[in-house]
């Protein structure tokens, strides 16, 4: 993940100036998209023990034993569409999440999670990064659709129950990276309404981790599935 952030960033970076058009001696700079230049995205989810491969792979949900949910809202802005033909829209992103910590002490957890310190407190979250879209499938004729991928930064003002769960050491840190994994398909291509052109529905995943210890000595991370629809204007 941490090429695929340095190379998105590079392209960023060469092409802050602009990109050539159609083989004309003309420059687009960047954020100079067409059409729709902003992405909203409303989004609610649940917690989940499960590790990020077996949610990739849809090998494993795991509920979380505490429950967990959360709400939110996402506002990307477009940095570039297909740059050189190429089926990819990259956007920077920032979210703001509100985690529901419900903690039930007569909830039965695994022995070796007992003792932790949970919270019957919110926990708020702001994240921000830069996200890649791949948009083209085989099916668009059909119904249009955009496999998202995100990298970036996240803070939390208090550490998450699932985060105390679900982490393997007893660091935590507020200060985590963050990854935001989408699929959303276009909804006038579903419901045949045209005013839902701009309007896409789909499912995500929000992953907060310390990468394997990178960040701050934290071990695991805390993930959530998520509902959506998203907007463009």
């Amino acid at each position: 993940m941490k090429k695929i952030t340095f190379y998105l960033f590079l392209l960023f970076a060469i092409n802050i100036y602009g990109i050539e058009s159609n083989n004309e001696k003309k420059y687009r700079k960047a954020f100079d998209v067409e059409g729709n230049k902003y992405i909203v995205r409303p989004l609610f989810g649940m917690a989940t023990t499960s590790d990020l491969n077996e949610l990739i792979t849809f090998k494993n949900f795991k509920e979380n034993p505490q429950k967990g949910f959360l709400y939110g809202l996402q506002i990307e802005r477009y940095v570039y569409k297909r740059p050189y033909d190429f089926p990819v829209n990259i956007t920077l992103y920032t979210s703001f999440i509100c985690h529901d910590n419900d903690y039930d002490e007569n909830v039965k957890i695994d022995s070796h999670k007992e003792g932790l310190q949970y919270t019957n407190k919110n926990s708020y979250e702001i994240n921000f990064g830069i996200k890649a879209y791949w948009i083209k499938f085989p099916w668009d004729k059909y119904v249009r659709t955009r496999l998202g991928v995100s990298e970036g930064f996240s803070y939390v003002n208090r550490i998450t129950n699932l985060e105390r769960y679900n982490q393997h050491s007893k660091k935590h840190s507020n200060y985590l990276n963050y990854i935001d994994i989408t699929m959303s398909f276009n909804a006038k291509d579903i419901t045949k309404i045209k005013e839902l052109e701009d309007t896409y529905i789909g499912v995500g995943i929000s992953h907060r981790s310390g990468i394997f210890g990178t960040i701050n000595g934290v071990s695991g991370g805390g993930n959530n599935v998520t509902l959506f629809f998203e907007t463009e204007i």
